[in-house]
C-alpha cells in the first residue's frame, strides 16, 4: 500500500506541509536542519506510532505548540480512498497519542498494528534505513532490544501483547523487591511464574525471527561485500548463547526451564540489588564473526573486530533482510525510508543499494543534500520526484 497524500502539522520545524506522493522514489533534499528528516519521521510515526529519532514522542511537537498531526491518505482502488492519522497533544498534565484508522480511534498500538495490517484495506508499513549509522551495532544492548521488539511487533501484534504482559510482571517484581517492609515471597513466586511463562513466549518469538533472517542476511552480505566474513546472528541471555540457524530452535518448555533455573540461581542477588536480573529485558542480540586465529572454532563480536565498512555492510544487509522478511510474512510491500543517503558509502555498497532501489518496485523516500540528489539523478540514473525543503516548507 502506497501513500497518495501526506499531511504534516506542527512537527518539529514544520508548521504545515501537504505532499502529493507518487509511485517510486521521492528525493527530499535541501540544506541541513530544514525539515527533510522530519518528513521521513512523520511517515515512520504513521506506521509505527513511534519516532526513529526520539524515544520521547512529545519531542516531535513543534516548539511552542500543544498539538500536532500526521495524516496519510491511501488509494485502495480508483475512486476509493482510506486514511491513517496520528494526533499528538500535550497539556500541563500529560501527553496523549491517538491513532485512527479510517477516522476510528484504535485502543492500543497492538490494535493499530493489527487493524492496519490485517483487518482493513490499508496494509501499510514503513521501514527506516540510515546506511551510515552504526549505533545498532556499537550501542548499548537496550538499543538492540528496542529495535528487534519494534521489528517483530510490526509484523506480529501478538508479540507486542506478550511483551507488554511480560514487562508488567517485571515492573511488579521490581516494585516488590524495592519494598523491604512487605517481603511477600508468596507474591514473588507468582510474579516469577508470570515472568517465566510470558518471558518464554518473548524468547521464542525473538529466536524464531532471528532464524528467518539468517539466510537473507547472508545472501545480501555476499552481494554487498563478497570478501567479507559471514556474520552469525546470536542471542545472548544471562548464561546461554544461541546461534540461530545452526541449531534447532528450543521449545517453549525448554525456554521456561532455562528461565526458571536462572531465576532460582539469581534470587538472592536480585533481593540484594532490588531488581529483576533475569529475562528478555536483560538479554542482548549479538553479531559474531569466526576467529581465524584460533585452532578451535570460536567467535568474536563484530563490534570488536569489524571495520567501519564491514559493520555498515552488515547493517545494510540486516535492514534489507528485515524488509524482505516483512514482505514474506505479511504479503505487504512496505514503504522504504532512507535517511541521509550519504556519499560516505563506498562504491560497492552504494552501487548495490542503488541497483536494489531501481529494481525494488517500492515506494521510497530518500533524504540527501542538493548536490548528492543531483548526482544520484544525473550520474547514477536514479529517477524520481524532486521535493526541495527549506525552512520547513516545500519549495516549488
Amino acid at each position: 500500500m502506497k501513500i497518495k497524500t501526506l499531511q504534516i502539522r506542527n512537527f518539529r520545524n514544520i508548521e504545515s506541509i501537504d505532499l502529493s506522493c507518487e509511485e517510486g522514489i521521492h528525493f527530499i533534499h535541501g540544506q541541513n536542519g530544514q525539515g527533510k528528516t522530519t518528513v521521513l519521521e512523520s511517515i515512520y510515526i504513521l506506521s509505527n506510532l513511534r519516532s526513529f529519532r526520539d524515544s520521547d514522542l512529545a519531542a516531535v511537537l513543534k516548539y511552542g505548540e500543544t498539538a500536532g498531526q500526521v495524516k496519510g491518505v491511501f488509494e485502495i482502488d480508483p475512486g476509493t480512498r482510506a486514511e491513517l492519522r496520528v494526533d499528538l497533544q500535550k497539556t500541563l498534565q500529560r501527553f496523549e497519542k491517538r491513532a485512527y484508522v479510517n477516522h476510528k480511534l484504535t485502543r492500543s498500538a497492538a490494535d493499530y498494528y493489527g487493524v492496519k495490517l490485517q483487518h482493513s484495506p490499508i496494509q501499510f508499513h514503513a521501514i527506516n534505513l540510515n546506511p551510515t549509522s552504526t549505533d545498532l551495532i556499537r550501542g548499548e544492548p537496550a538499543l538492540r532490544r528496542n529495535y528487534f521488539n519494534q521489528v517483530i511487533s510490526s509484523q506480529n501484534p501478538q508479540y507486542m501483547n506478550n511483551l507488554r504482559r511480560y514487562q508488567k510482571f517485571v515492573d511488579q517484581k521490581n516494585a516488590l523487591l524495592k519494598d523491604e517492609a512487605k517481603g511477600d515471597f508468596s507474591l514473588l513466586k507468582i510474579l516469577n511464574e508470570g515472568i517465566i511463562t510470558e518471558g518464554a513466549k518473548v524468547l521464542s518469538e525473538r529466536l524464531n525471527y532471528l532464524s528467518k533472517l539468517v539466510n537473507p542476511v547472508h545472501q545480501f552480505l555476499e552481494n554487498i561485500a563478497p570478501k567479507q566474513h559471514r556474520v552469525i546472528l546470536g542471542y545472548k541471555s544471562r548464561k546461554t548463547l544461541h546461534f540461530t540457524g545452526h541449531f534447532e530452535l528450543p521449545s517453549s518448555k525448554f525456554l521456561e526451564e532455562i528461565l526458571h533455573q536462572e531465576i532460582l540461581e539469581n534470587g538472592h542477588l536480585e533481593r540484594i540489588r532490588k531488581s529483576s536480573l533475569v529475562g528478555p529485558h536483560r538479554d542482548d542480540f549479538v553479531f559474531k564473526v569466526q576467529n581465524e586465529n584460533s585452532a578451535l572454532e570460536s567467535w568474536l563480536d563484530l563490534v570488536d573486530v569489524g571495520s567501519q565498512g564491514e559493520i555498515r555492510s552488515f547493517l545494510l544487509a540486516l535492514k534489507l533482510a528485515e524488509l524482505e522478511e516483512f514482505k514474506n510474512e505479511t504479503g505487504v510491500q512496505p514503504v522504504l525510508l532512507i535517511d541521509d543517503f550519504s556519499s560516505e558509502l563506498d562504491a560497492n555498497r552504494r552501487g548495490f543499494l542503488l541497483n536494489y532501489l531501481k529494481d525494488s518496485g517500492l515506494q521510497i523516500f530518500v533524504t540527501s543534500t542538493d548536490d548528492l540528489t543531483h548526482h544520484l539523478q544525473m550520474q547514477d540514473g536514479l529517477r524520481g520526484k524532486d521535493i526541495r525543503i527549506d525552512g520547513g516548507k516545500i519549495i516549488v
